[in-house]
């Protein structure tokens, strides 16, 4: 029955070796897995960190365009929009002065997503810009590991991106969401290009996806096609041996979809860029202009002091200037040294040539809007910078190894000098987005950096139009029309400050300038409506009411003059269809209240009941509201319905004795 003892504790010779196999595998196991939580710790840690510099711009209201594009526009208000904003440029809902080069329909869906959660609140724009910013940085991480093969690299990089104070406009800025949309995508899109061809069709068609939806968001997405190409033929490892058809094949789709969003824009707007920005400046002066800005972006990449939201451009007239120089000598010796380290280094090349091809779209200033340099331009191409740190600091790491006496202390000063890196980007870029938090502050703190901003100038003169400081208002303006002679939006906004204080001729000069500018603009055209209106010449008043629906068919406030003007002159029917159209494009109390009065007017009293119903939900608050309810409900026999109407007059009323007088009636009534 027993067994042998040393037969029970000593395993056989085949045993043994399994066991030891086994230990082997152990241990080539433990290391990977401590690696993996070790990375895992740090894209958490990354994604904190640029969740953590960016979370005071939660507290942000709309500034600038965000006005415009958000609160203004009817198309991320409603379902019904989406036809449009597909197949129209991002401006359109302007009307036909918004015709601009710019297809931008995922920012506009985004909207349309984030209007129908949070509604007007700012907080949850920002929220989206900073979360998506926060992907974004460990994209950068994930591409760059691919790229890099190095994962301490890799994460440097994305750090030092999460950091940067040249991306705070891009996040904190609303409006700047297609730039992080685009980059998410492209970076998405590269690192799975990167990781490997793979079997069958579902990588490339994932790529593609990727590479749509970035021209979806933004148009210089489409510099992922070269980049895939440049990666393909000259840093995938075996790119040597490969195949040339080889090669060609695994980068074709995203060409063919490339070419399939530049047909699509040309079948929609009948060509590629259908409005010239800039029609005044030369192809010569574009190209001298291009190497300034690639001087100015390279102090702004590697300097990032005097950021500005809107800094002013002049173009170069001549190759001699010293922008031109050297910015023509920037570029000469980043094509030298890409072309030097290629062979040795090719991710290091790759990295330089990533921030040129990114960049090079946003360097014809014949296409670019009205400021050019544009620091939100910067997002995409500083991630081949911060690449480039990332390995120069491993290099370093390296190279420290090497030494026998001094490792500890240049280790030591290595690190201590990243961490100050990343200190002093992030106080940088936690002070700067206190500057986008309201309209006044980053006005008045763009105009300290550049005075001869006309925009901002503009801005700032409206928005103290709004606060009613009309001395200043009318400074500002007068700065912004002097540095603009021919700005419609300046003259426009001069127009409205005249006649706002009874200025009329001088109001009427104005708004028959922006309409010699800018005549298909709804805004000059209703303005000056106004006007007439305030002088007795109805019939102009009209007609200018008219052309500003014409041209502007989406704009609420033109719809809105419209029908006042004709239910003015007794057209009920004209008026109704004004005021409906305005409605449904921006739903305003006075609005609603306007057209129920002509519906009572008219004997459609179930009508106005359904439309006050409707509003004494919206606005619970409304005494009016509530007691023209209640009238109604009391006329048709509805009286306790009618009695809960005036009881919610008097709640925000107390003093309101129609409502009173209405309570003791019915229950006189009662009794």
């Amino acid at each position: 029955m027993g067994t042998h003892p040393t037969t029970a504790r000593t395993p056989h010779k085949e045993t043994r070796l399994e066991l030891m196999e086994c230990s082997e595998q152990n241990l080539r196991v433990a290391p990977a897995q401590s690696e993996d939580n070790v990375e895992q710790v740090g894209v958490i840690l990354l994604f904190l960190l640029a969740t953590g510099c960016y979370v005071n711009t939660l507290w942000g209201a709309f500034v600038y365009d965000d006005e415009l594009q958000i609160l203004q526009n009817p198309y991320i208000k409603s379902w019904k929009y989406l036809p449009e904003i597909f197949r129209t440029t991002v401006w359109s809902f302007i009307g036909t002065a918004g015709e601009s080069n710019y297809y931008r329909p995922l920012m506009t869906l985004t909207y349309l997503g984030l209007w129908k959660v949070f509604g007007n609140l700012p907080i949850g724009f920002h929220l989206f810009n900073v979360v998506l910013n926060a992907f974004v940085v460990t994209s950068v991480y994930y591409a760059g590991r691919e790229l890099l093969k190095d994962r301490w690299a890799a994460m440097i990089a994305a750090a030092l991106f999460a950091v940067h104070p040249i991306h705070t406009e891009t996040v904190a800025w609303i409006a700047a969401v297609p730039d992080l949309e685009a980059t998410f995508f492209f970076l998405v899109g590269f690192y799975l290009y990167v990781k490997g061809p793979g079997p069958g069709w579902k990588r490339p068609a994932l790529i593609v996806t990727c590479l749509f939806l970035a021209l979806l968001a933004k148009e210089p997405a489409l510099m992922l096609v070269p980049v895939l190409m440049f990666y393909e033929h000259f840093v995938r490892e075996g790119a040597g041996e490969t195949p040339l058809i080889v090669k060609v094949r695994r980068y074709l789709p995203m060409c063919m979809a490339g070419a399939g969003y530049l047909l699509l824009r040309i079948a929609l707007f009948g060509k590629l860029a259908p409005v010239l920005q800039h029609a005044h400046i030369s192809w010569p002066q574009a190209l001298y202009s291009g190497f300034a800005l690639v001087c100015e972006y390279c102090r702004l990449l590697f300097w990032p002091t005097r950021l500005s939201a809107f800094h002013v451009f002049h173009a170069s007239k001549s190759f001699g200037e010293p922008r031109v120089l050297l910015g023509t000598a920037i570029v000469a010796a980043s094509a030298l040294l890409a072309w030097k380290i290629h062979k040795r280094w090719p991710a290091a090349a790759f990295c330089v040539l990533w921030i040129g091809i990114t960049l090079l779209p946003v360097l014809n200033a014949r296409w670019m809007a009205a400021n050019v340099l544009t620091e939100r331009y910067l997002y995409l191409p500083s991630v081949g910078l911060c690449w480039l740190v990332g390995m120069a600091v491993m290099a370093a790491w390296d190279r420290v190894n090497q030494s026998v006496f001094l490792r500890v202390p240049l280790r030591a000063a290595l690190c201590g000098g990243l961490v100050a890196l990343l200190v002093l980007g992030a106080t940088q870029t936690w002070a700067r987005n206190r500057v986008w938090r309201d309209d006044f502050t980053l006005y008045s703190k763009t105009i300290e950096t550049d005075p001869d901003s006309y925009v901002m100038r503009m801005n700032l003169g409206v928005h103290y139009f709004a606060v009613r400081d009309f001395v200043s208002s009318e400074r500002e303006l007068r700065r912004a029309l002097e540095l603009k002679p021919d700005s419609a939006n300046v003259l426009n906004a001069l127009g409205c400050l005249y006649l706002e204080e009874g200025r009329l001729e001088e109001g009427a000069s104005a708004f028959r300038s922006a309409i010699g500018f800018k005549p298909l603009w709804t805004d000059a055209h209703f303005n000056y409506g106004r006007l007439l209106k305030k002088t007795g010449q109805n019939e102009q008043a009209l007609e200018q009411f008219r052309t500003a629906v014409s041209v502007g068919p989406v704009n609420a406030s033109a719809a809105l003059y419209l029908a006042e003007e004709l239910a003015e002159r007794g057209d009920d029917l004209g008026a109704i269809a004004e005021y409906q159209r305005s409605i449904a494009l921006a739903p305003s109390l006075a609005a609603r209240s306007e057209l129920v009065d002509i519906l009572q007017r008219t004997g459609q009293e179930r009508l106005a009941e359904s439309m006050l119903r409707g509003m004494a939900s919206e606005y619970p608050f409304d005494s009016a509201t509530h007691l023209r309810l209640g009238q109604i409900l009391e006329k048709y026999g509805q009286r306790e319905e009618a009695r809960q109407e005036y009881q919610a007059t008097l709640r925000t009323d107390p003093a309101n004795a129609e409502a009173q007088q209405a309570l003791k009636r019915l229950r006189s009534l009662a009794n």
